[in-house]
Protein backbone atom coordinates (compact mmCIF):
# COMPACT_ATOMS: atom_id res chain seq x y z
CA UNK A 1 0.00 0.00 0.00
CA UNK A 2 1.29 3.45 -0.92
CA UNK A 3 2.21 5.62 2.05
CA UNK A 4 1.70 9.36 2.07
CA UNK A 5 5.45 9.99 1.89
CA UNK A 6 5.64 7.82 -1.21
CA UNK A 7 2.63 9.58 -2.75
CA UNK A 8 4.17 13.02 -2.20
CA UNK A 9 7.54 11.93 -3.59
CA UNK A 10 5.96 10.37 -6.69
CA UNK A 11 3.95 13.52 -7.36
CA UNK A 12 7.12 15.62 -7.30
CA UNK A 13 8.85 13.14 -9.61
CA UNK A 14 5.95 13.18 -12.05
CA UNK A 15 5.56 16.96 -12.02
CA UNK A 16 9.27 17.46 -12.81
CA UNK A 17 8.75 21.21 -12.46
CA UNK A 18 11.94 23.28 -12.01
CA UNK A 19 9.79 25.92 -10.28
CA UNK A 20 8.61 23.36 -7.73
CA UNK A 21 5.05 22.86 -6.52
CA UNK A 22 2.97 24.56 -3.85
CA UNK A 23 1.45 22.92 -0.82
CA UNK A 24 -1.94 23.52 -2.48
CA UNK A 25 -0.77 21.58 -5.55
CA UNK A 26 0.23 18.67 -3.33
CA UNK A 27 -3.01 18.78 -1.34
CA UNK A 28 -5.09 18.82 -4.51
CA UNK A 29 -3.22 15.86 -5.95
CA UNK A 30 -3.47 13.81 -2.75
CA UNK A 31 -7.17 14.62 -2.40
CA UNK A 32 -7.93 13.72 -6.03
CA UNK A 33 -5.75 10.61 -6.21
CA UNK A 34 -6.42 9.19 -2.73
CA UNK A 35 -9.87 10.58 -1.77
CA UNK A 36 -10.67 10.22 1.93
CA UNK A 37 -7.57 8.16 2.67
CA UNK A 38 -5.74 10.62 4.92
CA UNK A 39 -6.68 13.52 7.14
CA UNK A 40 -5.51 16.97 5.92
CA UNK A 41 -3.50 17.35 9.13
CA UNK A 42 -1.52 14.23 8.24
CA UNK A 43 -0.37 15.88 5.03
CA UNK A 44 0.57 19.03 6.95
CA UNK A 45 2.70 16.93 9.29
CA UNK A 46 4.44 15.23 6.36
CA UNK A 47 5.18 18.52 4.57
CA UNK A 48 6.95 19.57 7.76
CA UNK A 49 8.44 16.27 8.91
CA UNK A 50 9.91 15.29 5.52
CA UNK A 51 11.69 18.60 4.90
CA UNK A 52 15.45 18.52 4.54
CA UNK A 53 15.93 22.24 5.23
CA UNK A 54 14.15 22.43 8.57
CA UNK A 55 16.21 21.71 11.66
CA UNK A 56 13.08 21.27 13.76
CA UNK A 57 11.86 18.44 11.54
CA UNK A 58 14.87 16.34 12.55
CA UNK A 59 13.91 16.62 16.22
CA UNK A 60 10.13 16.37 15.98
CA UNK A 61 10.01 13.67 13.28
CA UNK A 62 13.40 11.98 13.51
CA UNK A 63 12.48 8.90 11.52
CA UNK A 64 10.75 10.70 8.66
CA UNK A 65 12.43 10.33 5.29
CA UNK A 66 13.88 13.76 4.50
CA UNK A 67 13.39 14.37 0.79
CA UNK A 68 11.55 17.70 0.51
CA UNK A 69 13.24 21.06 -0.01
CA UNK A 70 11.15 24.19 0.57
CA UNK A 71 12.47 27.27 -1.24
CA UNK A 72 12.17 30.92 -0.21
CA UNK A 73 8.96 31.26 -2.23
CA UNK A 74 7.37 28.44 -0.22
CA UNK A 75 7.43 25.94 -3.11
CA UNK A 76 8.49 22.31 -2.65
CA UNK A 77 11.15 20.41 -4.61
CA UNK A 78 12.78 17.01 -4.37
CA UNK A 79 15.98 17.77 -2.50
CA UNK A 80 19.07 17.71 -4.72
CA UNK A 81 22.39 18.48 -3.06
CA UNK A 82 23.85 19.84 -6.29
CA UNK A 83 20.98 22.28 -6.79
CA UNK A 84 20.15 23.13 -3.20
CA UNK A 85 23.52 22.83 -1.51
CA UNK A 86 24.81 20.47 1.19
CA UNK A 87 22.58 19.50 4.07
CA UNK A 88 23.55 22.00 6.76
CA UNK A 89 20.25 21.70 8.59
CA UNK A 90 20.65 18.26 10.16
CA UNK A 91 21.39 18.53 13.90
CA UNK A 92 24.43 16.80 15.36
CA UNK A 93 23.65 13.27 16.56
CA UNK A 94 23.91 12.34 20.22
CA UNK A 95 27.08 10.91 21.75
CA UNK A 96 26.36 7.42 20.49
CA UNK A 97 25.76 8.84 17.01
CA UNK A 98 22.45 7.01 16.86
CA UNK A 99 18.95 8.43 16.75
CA UNK A 100 17.44 5.03 17.49
CA UNK A 101 15.99 2.35 15.23
CA UNK A 102 14.57 3.44 11.89
CA UNK A 103 10.82 3.33 11.47
CA UNK A 104 8.83 2.46 8.39
CA UNK A 105 6.68 5.06 6.65
CA UNK A 106 3.62 3.22 7.96
CA UNK A 107 4.92 3.43 11.53
CA UNK A 108 5.69 7.11 11.03
CA UNK A 109 2.17 7.80 9.78
CA UNK A 110 0.69 6.00 12.78
CA UNK A 111 2.91 8.05 15.09
CA UNK A 112 1.89 11.31 13.42
CA UNK A 113 -1.79 10.36 13.51
CA UNK A 114 -1.48 9.53 17.22
CA UNK A 115 0.16 12.89 17.90
CA UNK A 116 -2.50 14.76 15.93
CA UNK A 117 -5.31 12.85 17.67
CA UNK A 118 -3.80 13.66 21.06
CA UNK A 119 -3.65 17.36 20.15
CA UNK A 120 -7.30 17.28 19.09
CA UNK A 121 -8.23 15.62 22.40
CA UNK A 122 -6.37 18.25 24.42
CA UNK A 123 -7.98 21.04 22.38
CA UNK A 124 -11.43 19.53 22.89
CA UNK A 125 -10.84 19.23 26.64
CA UNK A 126 -9.60 22.83 26.77
CA UNK A 127 -12.69 24.13 24.99
CA UNK A 128 -14.96 22.30 27.44
CA UNK A 129 -13.02 23.59 30.43
CA UNK A 130 -12.10 27.20 29.64
CA UNK A 131 -13.38 28.18 33.08
CA UNK A 132 -10.53 26.12 34.49
CA UNK A 133 -8.06 28.34 32.66
CA UNK A 134 -9.72 31.60 33.68
CA UNK A 135 -13.01 32.34 35.38
CA UNK A 136 -15.52 33.89 32.97
CA UNK A 137 -13.73 32.77 29.83
CA UNK A 138 -16.25 31.91 27.09
CA UNK A 139 -15.67 29.89 23.94
CA UNK A 140 -16.27 31.79 20.67
CA UNK A 141 -14.70 29.63 17.95
CA UNK A 142 -12.04 27.08 17.03
CA UNK A 143 -9.62 26.76 14.12
CA UNK A 144 -10.67 30.22 12.93
CA UNK A 145 -9.09 31.22 9.60
CA UNK A 146 -7.90 34.82 9.32
CA UNK A 147 -5.70 36.60 6.79
CA UNK A 148 -2.48 35.71 8.61
CA UNK A 149 -3.17 32.13 9.64
CA UNK A 150 -5.54 29.97 11.64
CA UNK A 151 -6.28 30.59 15.31
CA UNK A 152 -6.67 27.49 17.48
CA UNK A 153 -9.32 28.94 19.81
CA UNK A 154 -11.07 32.28 20.11
CA UNK A 155 -12.63 33.22 23.44
CA UNK A 156 -14.06 36.19 25.31
CA UNK A 157 -13.14 37.06 28.88
CA UNK A 158 -15.48 38.22 31.65
CA UNK A 159 -14.95 41.85 30.61
CA UNK A 160 -15.90 41.19 27.00
CA UNK A 161 -12.35 41.34 25.66
CA UNK A 162 -11.29 39.10 22.77
CA UNK A 163 -8.88 36.36 23.82
CA UNK A 164 -6.71 34.57 21.27
CA UNK A 165 -5.62 31.13 22.43
CA UNK A 166 -2.85 29.11 20.83
CA UNK A 167 -2.27 25.52 21.96
CA UNK A 168 1.01 23.66 21.63
CA UNK A 169 1.53 20.04 22.63
CA UNK A 170 4.78 19.60 24.52
CA UNK A 171 7.24 22.44 25.09
CA UNK A 172 6.50 25.67 23.23
CA UNK A 173 8.99 26.67 20.53
CA UNK A 174 10.20 30.18 19.76
CA UNK A 175 8.05 30.28 16.62
CA UNK A 176 4.90 29.95 18.76
CA UNK A 177 5.44 33.39 20.29
CA UNK A 178 5.82 34.98 16.88
CA UNK A 179 2.75 33.11 15.66
CA UNK A 180 0.41 34.33 18.38
CA UNK A 181 1.91 37.83 18.23
CA UNK A 182 0.94 37.90 14.56
CA UNK A 183 -2.65 36.96 15.41
CA UNK A 184 -2.82 39.56 18.19
CA UNK A 185 -1.58 42.27 15.84
CA UNK A 186 -4.11 41.33 13.18
CA UNK A 187 -7.06 41.42 15.58
CA UNK A 188 -5.84 44.69 17.13
CA UNK A 189 -6.04 46.30 13.70
CA UNK A 190 -9.41 44.73 12.89
CA UNK A 191 -11.07 45.49 16.24
CA UNK A 192 -9.44 48.83 16.92
CA UNK A 193 -8.31 47.60 20.33
CA UNK A 194 -5.72 45.11 21.47
CA UNK A 195 -6.91 41.59 22.32
CA UNK A 196 -5.40 39.37 24.98
CA UNK A 197 -3.42 36.26 24.18
CA UNK A 198 -2.98 32.94 25.94
CA UNK A 199 -0.21 30.62 24.79
CA UNK A 200 -0.92 27.22 26.31
CA UNK A 201 1.74 24.50 26.23
CA UNK A 202 3.21 21.66 28.23
CA UNK A 203 6.28 23.70 29.14
CA UNK A 204 8.04 26.99 28.42
CA UNK A 205 11.84 27.03 28.15
CA UNK A 206 13.50 30.16 29.48
CA UNK A 207 14.08 31.78 26.05
CA UNK A 208 10.33 31.51 25.33
CA UNK A 209 9.53 33.34 28.56
CA UNK A 210 11.85 36.18 27.62
CA UNK A 211 10.26 36.44 24.18
CA UNK A 212 6.74 36.40 25.64
CA UNK A 213 7.55 39.35 27.90
CA UNK A 214 7.97 41.50 24.79
CA UNK A 215 4.43 40.77 23.53
CA UNK A 216 1.86 43.01 25.19
CA UNK A 217 -1.19 41.21 26.52
CA UNK A 218 0.30 37.72 26.18
CA UNK A 219 0.18 35.24 29.04
CA UNK A 220 1.74 31.79 29.23
CA UNK A 221 -0.31 28.90 30.60
CA UNK A 222 1.16 25.46 31.31
CA UNK A 223 -1.10 22.41 31.09
CA UNK A 224 -0.63 18.96 32.59
CA UNK A 225 -2.23 15.77 31.33
CA UNK A 226 -3.57 13.36 33.93
CA UNK A 227 -4.54 9.82 33.02
CA UNK A 228 -7.33 7.87 34.69
CA UNK A 229 -7.62 4.09 34.54
CA UNK A 230 -10.70 1.89 34.87
CA UNK A 231 -11.16 -1.85 34.56
CA UNK A 232 -13.24 -2.93 31.57
CA UNK A 233 -15.46 -5.98 31.74
CA UNK A 234 -15.06 -8.49 28.94
CA UNK A 235 -18.87 -8.59 28.67
CA UNK A 236 -19.20 -4.85 27.99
Amino acid sequence: MTTMAQAIRQFLVDSASPQGVTSSDIRRHISDTYPGRWEPTTLTAHLYGCRVNSSGAYWHHRSADKFLFKDDAGRFHLYNETLHGPNVWMPVLDEEGDDGPAQSDQALEELIETSISFERDVEEHLIRNLEGVERGLKFMGRQVSIDVGRVDILAEDASGNRVVIELKIGAAKEAAVGQIAKYLGWYARQDGKAPRGLLIAGDFPEPIRYAAEAVKGLQLVRFKVQFAFALVSIDE
